[in-house]
């Protein structure tokens, strides 16, 4: 109701900041209705980066809820991981990379390990090309 205020007084920037608040501190099963009222308010009054911002924030938060139901669904992970990549910073990648190695298969089954070796691999390649990486462990 607040940020609608905001708005409607054209103090868009105070509504963007209130919107964005709300989103951080409230809980996630009062978020998604947020979530379409802050993407109108970027389609109508936000640049295109802002817009790109959200839909990117909403990414986010769908992959969280998919992983929370299941943590070991690695081609989720990858999804979340190809998003970082894209969009967030070095730290943020690593972090979804050390979440998604943390999630180690239950089971013996082949192709549930398969995946997980992938995101080794693809989490090496990452620390090694584009964070450039070059520590040694012993």
């Amino acid at each position: 109701a607040f940020a609608n205020f905001e708005e409607r007084c054209a103090e868009y920037d105070r509504a963007r900041a209130i919107y964005k608040y709300a989103l951080d501190h409230l809980p996630k099963q009062f978020a998604q209705d947020l979530f379409k009222k802050f993407s109108a308010f970027e389609k109508q009054h936000g640049s295109r980066e802002g817009i790109e911002d959200v839909v990117v924030g909403k990414r986010r938060f769908q992959y969280e809820e998919e992983l929370k139901a299941n943590a070991r669904n690695y081609d989720v992970w990858f999804d979340y991981i190809r998003l970082e990549e894209s969009d967030g910073t070095i730290e943020k990648v690593r972090e979804v990379y050390e979440r998604a190695i943390a999630a180690i298969p239950p089971s013996m089954e082949k192709r549930a390990w398969k995946r997980y070796i992938y995101l080794w691999i693809k989490y090496a390649l990452f620390e090694e090309l584009v964070a450039e990486d070059t520590r040694t462990y012993s």
